[in-house]
């Protein structure tokens, strides 16, 4: 079989396609140091990156909801820690209530302050966050977890719903705690206060009675507070550990990153010198090719 002129033309040519590609490559991994710049380079490396790289942003998400949440969870413990003192000093005054012995001006300086100290636990427990969203009225957001119906008794206007993010692989942290669990779970700590003012500002002699039943309510309307708050603080440190947790996966995801796609300079000059040399060679060639003629032989 006779192989025209047009068939090395074509032949070199598609040689001389070949080497420019492979130059252009080379000289594109070299300035990028990166060996990977399309998956035909490294399919094997390629897809490993691809799924290091869905893992990167796996754990930026999580990152980002760690982030989030302790916000949260941090400005809830705030006012818990609030509540608590305010809750002490009820508890002092409450106690004063019970003895019985104090005249009416003295009751009636307990009434204003226990009534300033209940005003201050409905503003604590009617806290919002920086977007305006109340902290503890579960996914009733944007409803306050405490106020008076229509008969001026307190009421618990949110739900009992826990925001769950996810803050890790298969892991979820709740995001907020309710003002129910702290002050309507043992009773109904609010109107029991309102029931003991209104005896201290008008005495039916049922002051000691009610000031005791009262110094049992704070009581446990205290542990309700401190249990919340410590089961805030636990997930604070859960989540500052999975925060670490998720910076070394991260370093150690992008470690591997970069040795799947770092390029060996060694290796690609090496390659870059044959290609040139290919190229050369083929340049030459193809132009003598090129330049054949019968009228160069007569």
């Amino acid at each position: 079989m006779r192989i025209s002129t047009g068939q090395i033309q074509q032949t070199m040519l598609g040689s001389l396609q070949n080497n420019y590609r492979d130059f252009g490559r080379l000289q594109q991994q070299m300035s990028s140091g990166k060996k990977i710049l399309q998956p035909s380079d490294d399919p094997i490396g390629a897809v490993k990156l691809i799924g290091l790289q869905k893992e990167q942003a796996s754990l930026t998400q999580f990152k980002a909801n760690i982030s989030m949440v302790k916000t949260q969870l941090s400005q809830g413990e705030v006012q818990m820690e609030s509540m608590s003192n305010v809750l002490l000093r009820m508890q002092d005054l409450t106690q004063m209530a019970a003895n019985g012995s104090y005249g009416d001006d003295e009751r009636e300086a307990m009434a204003v302050e226990l009534r300033q100290l209940q005003d201050s636990l409905v503003d604590l427990a009617n806290a919002r966050d920086e977007n305006g969203s109340y902290l503890f009225s579960g996914s009733e957001v944007k409803t306050a977890p405490i106020a008076k119906d229509a008969a001026g008794n307190y009421v618990y206007q949110g739900d009992g719903y826990q925001r769950d993010v996810m803050v890790a692989q298969g892991v979820s942290i709740a995001a907020n705690d309710t003002a129910a669990d702290m002050f309507f779970a043992n009773g109904d700590f609010f109107n029991q206060m309102d029931a003991l003012l209104s005896e201290l500002d008008n005495p039916t002699g049922q002051g000691a009675a009610l000031a005791s039943a009262m110094l049992d309510q704070l009581s446990a309307t205290q542990q309700s507070v401190t249990r919340v708050q410590s089961g805030v603080g636990a997930r604070i440190n859960t989540l500052d550990q999975l925060d670490e947790s998720h910076d070394e996966q991260k370093l150690f995801s992008q470690e591997v990153s970069n040795q799947i796609e770092a390029l060996d300079y060694s290796a690609a000059a090496t390659e870059l010198s044959n290609v040139l040399l290919s190229l050369q060679v083929t340049q030459q060639a193809y132009g003598k090719v090129n330049n054949l003629s019968l009228f160069n032989y007569l």
